[in-house]
């Protein structure tokens, strides 16, 4: 009957390597760029399996540090960032070029969340979120995107405010190409009614914010989608979302994006049809709302012209 045997370096072990939490065995190390963090171990490691990073800004370092180097000649390739780890506080500031960052394992949530708030300083293309959790440790910013960050991708994961509530979500600007799809932004369960965003998605800026996909997200906040009337974003698209607002559900002062079967409830009084909202209604279609007056009428939006007899 063989043993394991468990390979210790530098004295860090973790209590087990983490791609036992990945979907599939994949034991490819970091000269094929892949990295792996695990938020949990006691002394951060090389970024390998069974000796994984203890932060995620390593990881982001050596991918960027890889992707960037001339003889690697990877520009056009794609780095992997696994993660596992349960609540525990990071700040990022960089975000990786040309990777995703993956989460794995399991938290509350099958997928790793990580506490803080994330100012990101500089302009990197083609990075993707999947399955990541995100909880704002305080009553700014959760996520905030600098101008030039093309390519950029939330897919899956949640987004979560503090307990006393916070800013946006997701601030992005003059960002072209980006997709958020399948996040749930959503109360801060501690502190129900109190606990919100005041903005979930927010677009911004007035240069490259053209086509911009927002799809089947989950969205409870004080507004839900905004985008700023400078924000040219022509070819973008809001379509398939649950959004549950205090005010607009969808805000669009640019009047460009296309708004395509939502679901909509909202606390405004929605006896007037034209409440709720504020978009481009000859770029809208087949859309639900719900508003607070008495019966919880439901209007379409645009509306549903029927033909006289």
């Amino acid at each position: 009957m063989s043993e394991e045997r468990v390979l210790t370096v530098l004295g860090n072990k973790a209590s087990r390597p983490i791609s036992d939490f990945l979907m599939v065995n994949d034991y490819q190390g970091p000269k094929a760029g892949k990295y792996y963090v695990d938020l949990n171990v006691a002394a951060t490691g090389g970024g390998s399996p069974d000796h994984p990073f203890a932060t995620i800004a390593e990881a982001i370092t050596a991918s960027n540090t890889s992707i960037g180097l001339a003889a690697n000649r990877w520009w056009a390739r794609r780095n992997y960032i696994y993660v596992c780890g349960d609540g525990i506080k990071e700040d990022l500031t960089v975000l990786p070029e040309k990777c995703d960052i993956i989460g794995c394992g399991s938290d509350l949530v099958p997928y790793p969340r990580v506490i803080g708030h994330h100012t990101i300083a500089l302009a990197k293309v083609g990075c993707r979120f999947i399955n990541m959790g995100f909880t704002a440790d305080g009553a700014g910013d959760l996520f905030v995107i600098p101008a030039g960050c093309h390519g950029l991708q939330f897919l899956g994961g949640h987004m979560q405010p503090a307990a006393a509530g916070s800013t946006k979500a997701l601030e992005i600007t003059d960002s072209a190409l980006v997709v958020i799809q399948g996040v749930k932004i959503f109360q801060n369960p501690g502190a129900y009614g109190t606990g919100i965003f005041g903005i979930g998605i927010s677009i911004e800026g007035i240069l490259s914010t053209h086509q911009i996909t927002i799809d089947g997200n989950w969205i409870n906040a004080t507004v839900g989608v905004k985008c700023v009337a400078s924000s040219p974003a022509y070819d973008g698209v809001i379509s398939n979302n649950l959004i549950h607002s205090v005010s607009y559900w969808v805000d669009d002062d640019s009047d460009e994006f296309h708004v395509i079967n939502n679901r909509a409830i909202t606390d405004i009084d929605t006896s007037t049809s034209t409440a709720g909202y504020d978009f481009n209604l000859k770029k809208a279609s087949g859309n639900l709302q719900t508003g607070s007056q008495a019966g919880g009428t439901c209007d379409t939006v645009p509306f549903t012209l029927i033909a006289e007899g």
